[in-house]
């Protein structure tokens, strides 16, 4: 249930990356676009990137057992270095392919528009559901792209149905959880058929929150709550940071190298229920994470290599 809750999140980002990128005002050339945006990222896929490498392979090097050159280029040229880490290459290709549909954006109708992602979408979907259907077979590319150009689409534009939007959207919530459950059990092994992120279930809760955060005031939130106003304003340049470390700060937890093991079933070496063990090991992990992230924030000369 948790994690079906959760499901928005990585598209959520895509598209708020959307919602900014694709703007028809921003006035940039195309290099000085794609020199921007890879001198923001590619320093910190780097650094961690390495960081990580040593930390998978921190076995081996106690060892005196270190990987071939081979199987160390293969993780990082045609692998992902860490499992969470494959979201920056998925992001570079989405800000190379900016400048292009920078020129659809702003020629487009909201027809158009429209047009490009019910196409997007239902080529992705049945990508993932009939792998080998005529023509969709061989457009693989649409994917993210269509979350990309849906984030600008839901900022620029009211949507008449939201109503039924969010309707849905809730439906959707147990519907993933249950029905990815029920599918697991029938296959007697993990079964992520509607769990993808191009499900039709997943795509519908994800679009229903970014429009909804789209629609509301956030001045009025900001002087309605200055203190969590003033928290999300300190945290906001930690965020790439945090993302980068919090998966290298869950796994120590669980391995209990920062203490008694912190896990979904152990808080600090006492047993507890999964329900309340998993959402106060991912605090304890957040927490970590950045304060861990604000103090390496302070080192001279390390911010741009570290977030």
């Amino acid at each position: 249930m948790y994690y079906s809750a959760l499901r928005w999140a990585t598209p959520f980002f895509i598209m708020l990356s959307g919602s900014v990128m694709l703007t028809p005002g921003r006035v940039e050339s195309t290099a000085d676009f794609l020199r921007k945006r890879m001198n923001r990222i590619l320093p910190p896929f780097a650094f961690w990137s390495v960081l990580y490498l040593f930390y998978q392979y921190r076995g081996n090097i106690w060892d005196d057992n270190l990987p071939g050159w081979r199987e160390v280029f293969n993780k990082v040229v045609f692998e992902d270095v860490y499992y969470h880490l494959w979201f920056i290459p998925m992001i570079i290709g989405l800000y190379l392919l900016t400048p292009i549909f920078q020129i659809f954006i702003r020629h487009a109708k909201r027809f158009d528009i429209e047009y490009f992602l019910v196409f997007s979408f239902l080529v992705t979907g049945l990508q993932h559901f009939i792998q080998n259907l005529l023509v969709v077979k061989y457009i693989g590319w649409l994917g993210y792209i269509g979350y990309y150009v849906l984030g600008y689409y839901l900022s620029q534009y009211t949507l008449r149905w939201s109503k039924w939007l969010y309707v849905l959207a809730i439906i959707s919530l147990p519907f993933t959880a249950i029905g990815t459950w029920i599918l697991t059990k029938q296959a007697g092994a993990y079964n992520n058929l509607i769990f993808v992120y191009f499900s039709p279930n997943v795509v519908i809760m994800s679009m229903a929150l970014f429009y909804f955060l789209c629609q509301k005031d956030w001045p009025a939130f900001a002087v309605r709550f200055p203190w969590l106003n003033a928290f999300l304003q300190w945290l906001a340049p930690l965020s790439f940071g945090i993302y980068f470390v919090h998966v290298m700060i869950i796994d120590a937890l669980k391995n209990g190298y920062l203490g008694p093991a912190v896990t979904y079933s152990v808080f600090f070496g006492m047993p507890i229920p999964p329900v309340i063990g998993a959402l106060l090991a991912a605090a304890v992990a957040a927490f970590y994470s950045m304060i861990l992230i604000f103090l390496l924030s302070k080192v001279p000369r390390l911010n741009r290599w570290i977030m």
